[in-house]
C-alpha cells in the first residue's frame, strides 16, 4: 500500500551488466535504463526532502512553515509537468488561475 512515506521501485530491477557489451544497441539500451534509473532516484530523493518536518521550538512559524510547504508541493508539480502550469494546477487538483494567484504571492512567478 502506498502512502506519503513510501518510495516506489519497479517490480524487477533491470539488469545492468555490461561486461564485454559490443553491440553498440545494446550498450545504448542499458545507457537508457541507467539514465532512466537516475531519473527515478533523483526524483524520489525530493520526495524524500519533502518529508523532512521542522522542529516545533520557540522559533517555529506556523505561516511560513505552509508557504514553505506550498512553495514545494508548486515546485514538484511544475517539475513533473515540464513547467506547464495548466497541467500542475490539474496535478494539485486547482484551478489554473488559483495555481497562477499562489505563484504571484510566493513570487514564483520567472521575471
Amino acid at each position: 500500500m502506498q502512502n506519503e512515506y513510501s518510495i516506489s521501485s519497479p517490480a524487477e530491477p533491470p539488469l545492468l551488466h555490461l561486461g564485454a557489451c559490443r553491440d553498440p544497441d545494446q550498450l545504448h539500451a542499458k545507457i537508457a535504463t541507467i539514465r532512466d534509473l537516475i531519473g527515478s532516484l533523483e526524483a524520489e530523493l525530493e520526495n524524500l526532502q519533502m518529508i523532512n518536518l521542522p522542529e516545533i521550538d520557540d522559533d517555529f512559524d506556523f505561516y511560513r512553515e505552509v508557504e514553505r510547504y506550498e512553495r514545494k508541493l508548486i515546485h514538484n508539480a511544475l517539475r513533473i509537468t515540464g513547467g506547464s502550469q495548466v497541467k500542475a494546477a490539474r496535478l494539485l487538483k486547482l484551478k489554473p488561475t488559483t495555481l497562477n494567484s499562489k505563484m504571484k504571492v510566493l513570487r514564483l512567478l520567472p521575471k
